[in-house]
C-alpha cells in the first residue's frame, strides 16, 4: 500500500510540476503524447471498425476542416507563441494585471470567433457544397449530412477557445504536462459517444464525440489553471499594451496557420474529387504520420520556446545558437529512425490501427502507399516546428510566415497539378506535401542561420550524418527479418500473428538503433540516457 501511495504521489507531483530543460521537458510531454496517440489508434480503430472506408466517414473527416481553420483564425498556434512572452514579463511586473490581461484576451477573442461561427452555422449549406464538396461526386443528401456535422463540430471548437488559453497560462508556467494530455481526454470523449450511440445515431456520433471531448479537454486543464490563480472576468481591455502587444504578435503567425488550415479544405475537396473514400485513406494516414511530429518534433518544440527565450533574454548569442543546434540534433535523432521504421512497417501499422473488418484491403494497401510518402518528410515537418520557434524567440514573425506561405502554394500547386491534370492517386497530395514541407525546412533554416550570422556548419552536419547512417543501417536491420518472419514464422492473416510480427521486428529495430547510435557515438543518446536516469530518482529529487 506504502508503495500505491509514493507511486501516485510521485505521478501527481510529475503531472503538475515544473520541467526545466528541453530534454526533461520534451520527455515528459512525449510519454504524454504517447498516450493521446495510442487513444487516437483506438478512436480511429473504432471509426474503421463501425464506418470502414465509406463515404460517410469521408465526409465526417471532411466536416472539420472549415470549423478547425475558423479556430485557428483566432487562437490555435498563433496563441501560445505570442501569448507566453508577454504574460510572462507582465506576471513578474504584477499578477494581478496580468491575469487581467489573460481576461481581457480571451473575451475579444471569444467575441470575434463569435462572429466567424455564426457565420459558418448559418453558411454551411453554401460552404459544403461550393467549397468543401466542389466537382466532387456527393449527393446533395451527403452534402446536407456534411454541412449539420459541419455545425456540430463548430460546438467543439468553442470550448477549445477556453482551452487554448489554458494551455498558453499552463505552458507559460513551464507545466507542459497537462495540455500534453488534454488530447487524450478529447480522443476520450469521441471513444464514449462512438461505443454508446454509433450504431442508433450512425456518423452523427463520434461528431457529437467531439463536443464532449471538447468539455473534458477544457476542464482537466481548467483544474490547474485555476490553482494558479486564474478567474475569468468579463474585461475587454482592447487598449491595454500587453492585449494589443500580444495580437500583433499574433497576427501573422494567424496568417500563417489559417494559410496553412487552408490546405486542409483543399485537399479534402482533391480527395473527395478522387472518391469520398480517398478522403478516409488520406486521413488516416495523416493521422499516423503525424505520431513521431507530434512525440519528438511538437513536445521538444514546446519544451524549447521557453527555455530559448531564456537564452536569448540573457543577451547570449552563442549559447542561443548552440541550444538550438542541438535541439536540432535531438529531433534528428529521435524522427530520422522513426521515419525509416513507419516507412518499412507501413502497411502492418495500417492493418493494426485501422485494418478492421470493414476496412477493405485496397483501402489498407492504399493507405499504405499514401503512408509511404508521408514518411519521407517527417523530419523536414518536425524540424519547422523548431526553427520556426527560432525565429519567434527572435520577436521575428514574418520570416516564417512568408516561408511558409511559399510552401503551401507549392503544396497547392503540387497537388492540383497531380490530382486534376495527371489524374494521380491520394498518395500523390501525400507526395506534394513532403514536397512543400521540406522546402519549408530547408528555407527556414538557411534563412535562420544567415539572421544569427551563420551556424557552424561542419559541428552540425557531423552529428546529423552519424544518426542517417545509423537509421540507413537500421533500416536494413529490420527490413531482412520483417520478409523473413512474414514468410516463414507469423501468419499474417490473423491479428495477433501481425502483432506479434510488427512488435518483434520494431523491438529489433529499437535496439538495431541504439546500438549503432553506440557504435557512432551519437550525443545524443548520451543525453537520453542522463535524463532516463533523472527520471529513477526519488520524487524528491526529480520534481523539485
Amino acid at each position: 500500500m506504502l508503495m500505491v501511495m509514493r507511486f501516485l504521489k510521485r505521478g501527481s507531483k510529475a503531472f503538475t510540476s515544473q520541467q526545466h530543460t528541453i530534454l526533461s521537458a520534451a520527455a515528459a510531454i512525449a510519454i504524454i503524447y504517447g498516450l493521446s496517440a495510442v487513444m487516437g489508434f483506438i478512436r480511429n480503430r473504432l471509426l474503421s471498425g463501425y464506418f470502414g472506408d465509406s463515404p460517410e466517414l469521408g465526409i465526417y473527416f471532411a466536416a472539420d476542416d472549415i470549423p478547425s481553420l475558423t479556430l485557428s483564425l483566432i487562437v490555435s498556434g498563433s496563441l501560445s507563441a505570442a501569448f507566453i512572452p508577454v504574460f510572462t514579463k507582465q506576471f513578474k511586473q504584477n499578477e494581478k494585471e496580468a491575469w487581467s490581461l489573460t481576461s481581457s484576451v480571451l473575451n475579444i477573442s471569444l467575441v470575434l470567433f463569435a462572429v466567424l461561427a455564426i457565420s459558418v452555422i448559418f453558411g454551411a449549406n453554401i460552404l459544403a457544397r461550393e467549397i468543401i464538396a466542389r466537382d466532387s461526386s456527393l449527393t446533395p443528401e451527403r452534402i446536407i449530412m456534411l454541412a449539420n456535422l459541419m455545425r456540430i463540430m463548430m460546438l467543439a471548437q468553442l470550448v477549445l477557445i477556453f482551452s487554448s488559453f489554458f494551455t498558453s497560462i499552463l505552458q507559460s508556467f513551464k507545466r507542459f504536462v497537462v495540455p500534453a494530455f488534454a488530447p487524450v481526454m478529447y480522443n476520450v470523449g469521441i471513444i464514449i459517444f462512438l461505443l454508446l450511440f454509433a450504431k442508433p445515431f450512425g456518423i452523427y456520433a463520434p461528431a457529437w464525440g467531439m463536443v464532449f471531448g471538447s468539455i473534458l479537454h477544457m476542464l482537466i486543464q481548467y483544474i490547474v489553471v485555476r490553482k494558479l490563480g486564474f478567474i475569468h472576468k468579463l474585461k475587454f481591455e482592447y487598449k491595454n499594451l500587453g492585449v494589443r502587444k500580444i495580437y500583433k504578435l499574433m497576427i501573422p503567425r494567424t496568417i500563417g496557420q489559417a494559410a496553412q488550415k487552408l490546405l486542409d479544405p483543399l485537399y479534402t475537396n482533391l480527395a473527395l474529387f478522387i472518391s469520398a473514400p480517398s478522403n478516409v485513406i488520406l486521413t488516416f494516414a495523416t493521422d499516423i504520420q503525424t505520431l513521431p511530429v507530434r512525440i519528438f518534433g511538437m513536445s521538444i518544440g514546446q519544451a524549447a520556446l521557453p527555455i530559448l527565450a531564456n537564452a536569448y533574454k540573457d543577451d547570449d548569442e552563442s549559447k542561443f545558437k548552440q541550444l538550438l543546434i542541438k535541439t536540432i540534433h535531438q529531433v534528428v535523432f529521435f524522427v530520422l529512425p522513426a521515419s525509416v521504421i513507419i516507412f518499412i512497417l507501413r502497411v502492418p501499422l495500417v492493418r493494426l490501427t485501422v485494418g478492421a473488418s470493414k476496412y477493405s484491403w485496397e483501402a489498407t494497401v492504399m493507405t499504405a502507399y499514401t503512408l509511404g510518402f508521408y514518411s519521407i518528410s517527417l523530419v523536414a515537418q518536425s524540424l519547422v516546428l523548431i526553427l520556426a520557434r527560432g525565429f519567434y524567440v527572435l520577436h521575428n514573425t514574418k520570416t516564417p510566415l512568408k516561408i511558409g506561405i511559399y510552401s503551401i502554394i507549392i503544396n497547392a500547386i503540387l497537388g492540383i497539378i497531380f490530382v486534376r491534370y495527371l489524374h494521380l492517386g491520394v498518395w500523390s497530395l501525400a507526395l506534394a506535401y513532403s514536397i512543400g514541407s521540406i522546402f519549408n525546412a530547408g528555407l527556414l533554416f538557411f534563412s535562420l542561420s544567415k539572421k544569427m550570422g551563420g551556424f557552424d556548419f561542419t559541428n552540425f552536419i557531423a552529428p546529423v550524418n552519424k544518426i542517417g547512417f545509423a537509421s540507413l543501417l537500421t533500416g536494413v536491420a529490420l527490413y531482412i527479418p520483417l520478409k523473413a518472419m512474414d514468410a516463414l514464422v507469423f501468419d499474417t492473416t490473423r491479428t495477433l500473428g501481425l502483432l506479434t510480427l510488427t512488435g518483434t521486428v520494431s523491438v529489433i529495430g529499437f535496439f538495431s538503433y541504439i546500438f549503432f547510435a553506440w557504435m557512432f557515438k551519437i550525443e545524443e543518446l548520451g543525453l537520453v540516457f542522463s535524463s532516463l536516469k533523472k527520471m529513477k530518482k526519488p520524487a524528491s529529487e526529480s520534481f523539485n
